[in-house]
């Protein structure tokens, strides 16, 4: 009896230990200030199924001091976080998208608004 409970013990204990673990910067909870500032550079976004994908060396800066600058658009912004949300204002235009993957190399960001659904996909 003392090895069929030690082996459904051992059993239940693998269980929760391999399903809850995710890969390492996916889908974080929270994401720090200093994972996000700096410059990522676009790889790809994929809007409602078609993808565009960049390798003329457009980029995201994010500063410390809550400013970004976009090179694509040649545009400033302002960004603050919250959890996993980053907020972006520009232009007086308001967008909040889901950090979905960070990583120190890749960095992927995904938004929902009224022009359907874009996902944007970023390296260092």
């Amino acid at each position: 009896m003392k090895k069929l409970l030690l082996i459904v013990l051992l059993i239940t204990a693998c269980t929760v230990a391999f399903t809850g673990c995710k890969k390492s910067g996916e889908n974080p909870s929270s994401v720090s200030k200093s994972e996000i500032t700096g410059k990522w550079f676009y790889v790809k976004i994929v809007e409602d199924g078609d993808t565009d994908t960049f390798s003329d060396g457009e980029y995201l800066q994010f500063n410390e001091d809550g400013t970004a600058y976009d090179s694509m658009d040649n545009d400033n912004a302002k960004w603050s976080l919250s959890g996993n949300k980053l907020t972006i204002i520009s232009n007086g235009e308001t967008n909040v998208a889901n950090v979905d993957k960070i990583t120190s190399s890749e960095l992927v960001l995904s938004l929902t608004d009224d022009d359907g659904h874009r996902t944007a996909y970023f390296k260092r």
